[in-house]
């Protein structure tokens, strides 16, 4: 473990307000305190989830709202600007770390002093498979251009978003892989999570969990159900998540006919019902290294993803999960590994050993001593 000999200034930014990146930064936060680093967080409260707020207010950091928004637009350029006032107002820090595309480009436009400059893109936009031609070209060029200067390291979360960045020169020679890890291991049984959920013990259960966005796809995942409850009677689908597409998955739901077989649950911290699953369906059109993943491993729950970055890291040949092919024949491909969770007992039971075995490996703190020894490296310090 790192010493805390030496404490660090740190000043984390985020303008998302919920999802991976935020669970990220606010476990940076937790940890970095606990070791005696002085934390300061800048977040946006524009489109901040409840319990994202609610969180920031119960951690032990000092912590300032900065309106940012997620659209382009000539408002990121007061963003930017307010953004230095306060960094210079708060610090001096010896790093400002920005999370996600939109506090990362900030973080970098932004006069921060004399920090070290940090930036994790968690998914680069460029790996969205269905992106225009255009949205790539801007996209793209913003992160290689963005990337030239005021970058003194970028962090990617899996090896796939690593080899994104050296395919495009995005910060050469300033890449650094640090996987993803869920540091809270969540307490409550399987019994306990069924029963707050209204479950029968012997029914198979596959859920999805995750902002309810474009990129998180979940009309995939309603349609896939849809077909194999179809098949297989005794299945159960629970939704845990809330988003922009709310609307359009309320309507799917309706139109399935199946309604009452599905369990939503809009605002839901996920670890307390995670153990209530036999499956994880991730159904994402892109990621970085989804921490909907690792904390399903952290539940010793079994995952059916759609191959995305971060999928090969965390599943690999372990046989915790089962990864479909993410193209026009995804969702017959999600129908046929529902049906087998549903069908074969033995099958859940080999798939769930192999995802608490995997947990054991990937979670924990080697993600908080990985992203500490880079900083440190950062400042000079040993």
């Amino acid at each position: 473990m790192i010493t805390t000999d030496s404490p660090l200034r740190i000043c984390l930014v985020i303008e998302a307000g919920g999802g991976g990146a935020s669970r990220h930064v606010l476990d940076l936060a937790g940890a970095f305190r606990a070791r005696g680093h002085h934390v300061h967080l800048i977040y946006s409260a524009v489109r901040a989830e409840a319990r994202h707020l609610a969180e920031i207010a119960a951690l032990p950091i000092t912590a300032e709202p900065l309106e940012m928004h997620r659209s382009l637009g000539l408002h990121d350029l007061a963003s930017a600007r307010a953004l230095g006032v306060a960094v210079r107002r708060a610090g001096p820090f010896d790093i400002v770390h920005g999370h996600s595309s939109k506090a990362g480009a900030l973080v970098r436009l932004a006069d921060v002093g004399g920090a070290k400059r940090v930036y994790t893109p968690h998914a680069f936009r460029g790996l969205d498979p269905g992106a225009s031609l255009p949205a790539r070209v801007l996209f793209n060029g913003a992160e290689i251009a963005l990337g030239l200067t005021r970058t003194d390291a970028l962090i990617a979360v899996s090896s796939e978003e690593l080899a994104f960045a050296r395919k495009l020169h995005i910060a050469d020679g300033r890449c650094h892989l640090i996987r993803n890890g869920v540091i809270n291991i969540p307490d409550v049984t399987r019994a306990q999570a069924r029963a707050t959920l209204g479950l029968p013990d012997d029914a198979p259960v596959i859920g999805f969990v995750g902002r309810l966005s474009y990129q998180k796809a979940p009309e995939r995942f309603v349609e896939a159900m849809r077909r194999a409850m179809a098949q297989v009677p005794t299945l159960r689908a629970v939704l845990l998540g809330d988003g922009e597409c709310a609307d359009a998955v309320e309507q799917d739901l309706a139109a399935s006919g199946m309604a009452d077989h599905f369990i939503w649950k809009r605002s839901a911290k996920a670890q307390d019902y995670l153990p209530a699953f036999d499956a994880v369906m991730m159904t994402s059109r892109y990621e970085g290294l989804s921490y909907v993943l690792l904390e399903s491993l952290a539940a010793h729950v079994p995952i059916v993803t759609t191959e995305v970055a971060g999928a090969q890291d965390v599943i690999g040949d372990t046989g915790c999960g089962v990864i479909v092919a993410n193209d026009e024949t995804v969702v017959d491909r999600l129908v046929e590994a529902a049906t087998l969770i549903g069908t074969d007992a033995a099958a859940r039971a080999a798939m769930a050993a192999a995802a608490a075995r995997r947990s054991n490996e990937v979670n924990g703190m080697r993600m908080i001593d990985e992203t500490e020894r880079l900083y440190r490296q950062l400042v000079g310090q040993p």
